[in-house]
């Protein structure tokens, strides 16, 4: 008894009062308003849950505070020149200088503006020497010679100080017993891949598939580039450390009659900058997806409501509808 009572004090502040159903009245109108509002409810639905698995990148400057004397280059490029006259060093601003022709991998190729295009029409007869120099033996340079081009590829570790990365070929630029011969000289070169440091999702570096063609046999390709260091924090909370970087590049083509002193080859110059980057994936917290779910399914039953009773008394004038209270009526012609 004592409990029956006070549910019943509970009750008066019920902030949900409930309609009887003898006082409910249903119309096809409604009914077909209440389908379009679960479709339309549904797509939202699906639509915040999208937006709840999607993760962000949220960005933050810092000045670079890790301390590394060495970076990664990594490149994958094909210039159209014999690999057997190819040469690639660094030069740095602490006056060291690394020959790097030994330390990359430069396998004979078919140049080709495309690299799909390249694998493609690679004749069978040079397939043994390709596969050879990929595994790194020695190869036929004759054969090589012949094929044009070549593939450097692989990934060095230079110091972390302002340096030069150039591809130069013998006799120039360098004092060489060889020299080659300026038919062969074509700095003609596709960019497949050129980063510092470790990959990371959506990681877009400025170089790659780019493709630049040569007009001279003395010609100079110049990239200028800024790297930024970068801190990549995923979802796990898992780090990496790596760069990225923007480049400006420029072109110089000179006459073989007036080439005295100029020196034919791929220069990128590169610089490290103070200030780093710190990329942390992040995604949208479960209770505050919940939160949006519940207000969106909410406001979105209130405001229809609201509106479709706004225009039904609007079309009806106010008046209310005869047969409301026809179920009522009939209750009491029968008593």
């Amino acid at each position: 008894m004592a409990f029956s009572q006070w549910t019943h004090k509970v009750a008066q502040f019920d902030a949900f009062p409930k309609v009887d159903s003898d006082n409910q009245a249903r119309s096809e109108k409604g009914g077909l308003l209440t389908i379009l509002l679960a479709c339309f409810l549904a797509l939202l639905s699906l639509s915040e849950f999208s937006e709840y698995r999607t993760i962000h990148n949220d960005y933050r400057f810092i000045v670079d505070p890790t301390i590394e004397t060495s970076i990664q280059i990594n490149m994958d490029l094909t210039v159209a020149m014999p690999c057997p006259v190819l040469l690639v060093h660094v030069y740095d601003a602490s006056g060291q200088r690394m020959h790097l022709t030994e330390n990359l991998r430069l396998v004979p190729a078919q140049f080709s503006t495309n690299r799909a295009d390249q694998e493609k029409k690679q004749e069978p007869r040079f397939m043994q020497e390709v596969i050879k120099a990929a595994s790194g033996k020695p190869y036929d340079e004759k054969i090589a010679t012949e094929m044009g081009a070549c593939r450097v590829f692989g990934s060095i570790y230079a110091n972390k100080v302002a340096a030069n990365l150039h591809f130069t070929s013998l006799g120039h630029g360098y004092h060489s017993h060889a020299h080659t011969d300026h038919k062969l000289l074509n700095f003609t070169h596709r960019i497949d891949q050129f980063s510092f440091g470790k990959q990371y999702p959506d990681l877009v570096n400025p170089l790659d598939k780019s493709v630049e063609i040569a007009q001279e046999h003395f010609e100079v390709f110049q990239y200028f580039l800024s790297i930024v260091p970068t801190t990549y924090i995923d979802s796990g909370k898992d780090v990496i450390l790596t760069n990225q970087y923007a480049v400006t590049d420029s072109r110089k083509a000179v006459p073989e009659g007036r080439a005295m002193g100029t020196v034919p080859g791929i220069f990128f110059k590169y610089d490290t900058e103070p200030i780093s980057v710190q990329i942390t994936e992040t995604r949208q917290p479960f209770t505050h997806f919940l939160v949006r779910l519940c207000g969106i399914i909410g406001g979105s039953v209130v405001t229809v409501g609201f509106i479709y009773r706004s225009i039904k008394l609007v079309l009806t004038g106010g008046k209310e509808d005869p047969n409301l209270y026809a179920p009522t009526h009939n209750i009491m012609r029968s008593v």
